[in-house]
């Protein structure tokens, strides 16, 4: 059976996978979308630093642009750290609410003024600064997954390739005293690296492959807020177990307890007969024992009137 731990561990791993995927789904719609990335600052500070020194006429975007998406960003994590002291390991779950709503409001704004081409222009000056409603949920997701229970980060992958790298170095390097249960440290570590890159791409290969199948570019980030809420949701049931989790696996617990209990009394049902015939068995034999033991005492008896009568006929020839 798989321990505790082992068990944690695996639901850990695939929560960040999962928040992984959608980010990087997230972060290739928001670039083409908006020139801009809304889960990771590096690539728009990037961008800041290109348009603030040396900008050209066919920039899409102003330095302020970027500044807006960073402090945005940022935003969204001072409200996690917030509500996280507020509520503790409730955080992101209770953050998320406004501005995943915030963000299907934006999405819903965008799809109804990109659909006119005649407001195209509405659309180059403004809608285009959507972006900045969009990043503060990406932060909440980076806050809660670096400073949560899980400890890492799902919105980037070079953590990951050094800590990659860091064990392939001490696997390298190792002694016959190596620690086992470093090594054991170290194993889940990369486990959790290789799937977070992996997430990463493929949420990334989704993204580009929606934007070349979908004609309709303006609803692909319909699900976003949705899947980010959710998983917040169970980031914050792995910190703290919720009640409505409790709940459900105390029904689950006592159905499968109540099932066990009915095979068991079918099954003393089914036994009653052979032990019935069981207990005739030794009566007979009880039966059998005592008729040997009369027996016995029968023969004893006359044996002994035998030896009595020799005796006395013994004495007479005397």
């Amino acid at each position: 059976m798989v321990s505790s731990e082992e068990w944690r561990f695996t639901k850990h791993a695939w929560i960040a996978t999962l928040f992984a995927v959608v980010t990087g789904y997230a972060d290739v719609v928001s670039l083409v979308r908006y020139q801009a990335f809304a889960s990771i600052l590096t690539g728009n500070a990037i961008w800041l630093g290109r348009v603030a020194v040396d900008p050209k006429s066919n920039d899409q975007h102003t330095g302020w642009y970027y500044v807006a998406i960073c402090a945005s960003f940022s935003l969204g994590s001072f409200l996690h750290r917030i509500c996280e002291l507020r509520w503790p390991n409730r955080g992101g779950s209770i953050a998320a609410v406004p501005l995943a709503l915030l963000m299907l409001l934006t999405e819903m704004v965008y799809m109804l003024t990109e659909r006119h081409l005649e407001i195209s222009s509405f659309h180059e000056s403004y809608l285009r600064w959507t972006v900045v409603l969009v990043a503060p949920l990406f932060g909440i997701v980076a806050a809660a997954c670096s400073n949560g229970r899980m400890g890492t980060h799902t919105t980037m992958v070079t953590g990951h390739i050094l800590t990659l790298t860091q064990i392939a170095g001490n696997l390298v390097m190792a002694r016959l005293g190596y620690d086992p249960m470093k090594l054991n440290v170290d194993k889940r570590k990369s486990v959790m690296s290789i799937m977070v890159i992996a997430g990463t791409i493929a949420g990334a290969c989704l993204g580009s492959y929606a934007l070349v199948k979908v004609e309709v570019h303006h609803v692909l980030l319909f699900p976003v807020p949705l899947l980010i809420y959710a998983l917040l949701w169970l980031h914050d049931h792995l910190a703290k177990p919720r009640s409505l989790i409790k709940r459900v696996q105390k029904k689950w617990r006592e159905r499968q307890h109540s099932e066990v209990s009915e095979d068991i009394s079918v099954t003393s049902q089914d036994a009653v007969p052979s032990m019935e015939s069981s207990d005739d068995e030794d009566e007979i034999c009880s039966r059998r024992f005592q008729d040997g033991i009369a027996l016995l005492e029968g023969t004893l008896k006359c044996d002994s009137k035998l030896l009595n009568a020799l005796g006395y006929a013994f004495c007479q020839m005397e």
